[in-house]
């Protein structure tokens, strides 16, 4: 008998369970309990005739309350605004687990703080019943380099700097944009500094995203009005994006002090509010169009690429189902099913550091697809890879003919 049919049933064995792995979760949502999901900071305070009614009244109370931001967060603002809120046990249908992070309780009265995380497909659902436009799909994290503006200078890195401190109080926050303040070490200062806030180096910034775990970086510059004011009674907000070799201008806008709080907490929020539009305008979907559905082909060198993929596949949001169509020892083929179009669906892939390549036929005219009206073939197989376990580039072969002849 030969080598390879004595090692067959071992291989049939881990093709089996690969296939089992990925035909296990097929028809599940993915990416379950994700931050575009997660409601924090839901705070409540109830008084009611005791302790313990109160406390019952202050988690439907909470509930509500999430689910106003959750809908806020995933919908337009015109739809969120328009929506009614459902009753309390519709709420709870939705929700799949919570905590409470702080309480405190009287005789009558109950102040508590909670986290609700709810279930991914059971929201779509909902939504769905109503024929709005939503998003299900969180950015990777967004590295902050929060400039101010001291009269003529423009500093970050230094101790005293008001509009650093108010996004290091800010905290990562959920959501469907996180983001990541960074320390101010050596190597932040080295990658960028007072005096390259638009001449960074674009290779030290991409190293700086890398060591941060983040997907993008955003230069926020905050100038106070009037100029040079210790308590400024406005900011003026100017935001950069930093994805290209020299930044991007996005948009400035301007924020007046609240009467009775901080004008740099308010201006954090008009950034994280800012950033959040901009990325549900790039993810939006109608929640009454049906899915999409195309074939990818995954191939790999080893066993554990095939897992490491799976486990990516995983934690995509904005896929609803992955069907494994056929399995060999260097190659997957499946079906992704998906929401909203191809654009959303490689925007989606790509939070979760995956790529998916276009078909050949697309590449001639038109590298993404899009210019000429392109429109795969309903056979058509792209190509799908984690992004740490590229495939080599080919090797060009030599334009002078004459060069083949001495290979």
């Amino acid at each position: 008998m030969s080598r390879f049919y004595k090692k067959l049933p071992r291989l049939i064995l881990v093709f089996s369970f690969c296939a089992s792995f990925l035909m296990g979760i097929g028809g599940t949502a993915y990416a379950q309990g994700s931050d575009a999901f997660t409601v924090t900071g839901v705070h409540v305070d109830v008084t009611a005739d005791d302790a313990v009614a109160a406390r019952e009244q202050a988690f439907q109370k909470a509930q509500v309350q999430a689910f106003q931001e959750l809908a806020a967060r995933l919908l337009t603002d015109a739809q969120a605004a328009a929506l009614t809120p459902p009753a309390p046990d519709v709420v709870s249908s939705l929700i799949q687990d919570f905590e409470i992070t702080e309480e405190r309780l009287s005789a009558v009265r109950y102040v508590g703080t909670y986290i609700f995380r709810f279930k991914n497909d059971a929201v779509r659902k909902y939504f769905s019943g109503y024929g709005v436009s939503y998003t299900d799909v969180s950015s990777k994290p967004v590295l902050i380099l929060p400039f101010y503006q001291w009269g003529t200078r423009m500093v970050i890195w230094e101790d005293n700097n008001p509009w650093r401190q108010a996004w290091n109080r800010s905290g990562a926050g959920y959501g469907l944009v996180p983001v990541v303040v960074p320390i101010g070490d050596l190597q932040d200062v080295a990658a960028i500094n007072d005096d390259t806030m638009l001449t960074y180096d674009a290779q030290k910034m991409a190293e700086m995203m890398e060591r941060y775990g983040t997907g993008d970086g955003v230069i926020v510059l905050a100038a106070p009005e009037p100029e040079g004011a210790e308590t400024p009674a406005g900011l003026n907000i100017t935001i950069y994006r930093t994805e290209l070799i020299r930044p991007v201008f996005v948009q400035n806008f301007h924020v007046n002090a609240p009467e009775d709080g901080d004008v740099f907490a308010a201006a954090v929020m008009g950034v994280r509010r800012a950033l959040q539009k901009d990325w549900k305008d790039k993810t939006l979907v109608e929640s009454n169009l049906p899915q999409n559905s195309l074939k990818a082909r995954v191939r790999y060198s080893s066993m554990k690429e095939w897992v490491d993929t799976q486990k990516s596949l995983r934690s995509v949001q904005g896929v609803s189902d992955v069907k494994l169509q056929s399995l060999t020892p260097r190659q997957a083929d499946i079906e992704l099913v998906y929401r909203g179009t191809e654009d959303r669906l490689r925007l989606a892939l790509e939070q979760a550091d995956m790529t998916l390549t276009l078909p050949e036929s697309a590449m001639p005219t038109d590298p993404y697809g899009l210019q000429y009206g392109y429109r795969p073939a309903a056979n058509t197989v792209y190509d799908l890879y984690l992004n740490k376990y590229a495939p080599a580039p080919p090797i060009a072969a030599p334009e002078n003919p004459l060069e083949q002849q001495s290979w």
